[in-house]
């Protein structure tokens, strides 16, 4: 009998198709945006009703890390190196160099963003600070070393995360493709909004992050998608008959796109600094 119904549903799912394919080509886009609206509610939902604690942490750490003030960046960044010439032949080379000269504001770009009270009203406690390593771990490809730029991120007082850039193959000023590898630690001790908000002024300068694209539907499934697997981590039962031991949350977010956004903040605040000279 089984094989009488499915014969049977063949035909009606061949309909169904034919009727709901022409819907699907019009509208797909605002039902992948409201498909998105739906999970952030219920992510946001389950993050404020976890049950699951982790230890209690001291209170120096506590006031540093949500009653201080935010950091004043000390930045080391990387040099750049001779023997890359070697390593990766002359094209993927002044890809590199063109990258490091193009991203050398990179954090202090983000950071006056991060600070700017007309973008954020409220006290925004995030901010990078550039590393002197050059060698990246997290964006490894696998077969050689892969280099580009790493950023330290704190949230007031507390270094709470890491940032890996590496340029895509063919980087250039014109065509500024990037991969980004975000890592959060101590989530659960942030707001929801907290972390999110980080996450998309990440996204918003390294990525065609704009309400009406496919990029910003897909950057913002892959950020619910993060913030949903430290929920799943905390409240997961494990088949061996223990839990495992709650901790603060860790998040991590891998993105790629165009740095136009972020090459147009920084000619305008090269502007402004111009600016600013010639009247004094």
């Amino acid at each position: 009998m089984n094989w009488i119904w499915t014969l049977l549903w063949l035909p009606l799912a061949a309909v169904v198709g034919v009727v709901v394919r022409p819907f699907w080509d019009e509208y797909s886009f605002q039902i992948l945006t409201i498909v998105v609206f739906l999970n952030v509610i219920v992510t946001i939902t389950l993050w404020q009703k976890a049950a699951r604690r982790p230890e209690k942490l001291k209170k120096k750490f506590r006031k540093r890390l949500w009653d201080s003030e935010p950091i004043t960046p000390k930045h080391q960044p990387p040099p750049l190196k001779e023997e890359w010439v070697g390593v990766f032949g002359k094209n993927r080379t002044e890809e590199l160099i063109q990258f490091f000269s193009d991203f050398k504001d990179f954090a202090n770009v983000v950071n006056a963003w991060l600070a700017d009270p007309d973008v954020h009203p409220h006290h925004n406690p995030w901010r990078l600070q550039e590393l002197p390593k050059s060698e990246l771990s997290k964006l490894w490809g696998g077969s050689g070393p892969t280099y580009g730029r790493t950023y330290a991120v704190f949230h007031n007082q507390v270094r709470i995360g890491e940032i890996e850039i590496e340029p895509d193959w063919e980087y250039s000023t014109q065509n500024p493709r990037v991969t980004v590898h975000i890592e959060l630690d101590w989530v659960r001790l942030l707001s929801f909004g907290r972390i999110r908000s980080f996450l998309t002024d990440i996204a918003e300068h390294l990525s065609e992050y704009r309400p009406g694209t496919m990029e910003y539907v897909q950057t913002n499934q892959q950020i619910d998608l993060a913030m949903t697997s430290v929920l799943w981590e905390t409240q997961e039962v494990s088949q061996y008959g223990f839990e495992n031991e709650p901790g603060h949350g860790q998040i991590e977010v891998k993105l790629s796109g165009l740095a136009s956004f972020y090459l147009e903040q920084r000619q305008a605040l090269r502007n402004q600094a111009a600016k600013a000279q010639q009247q004094t």
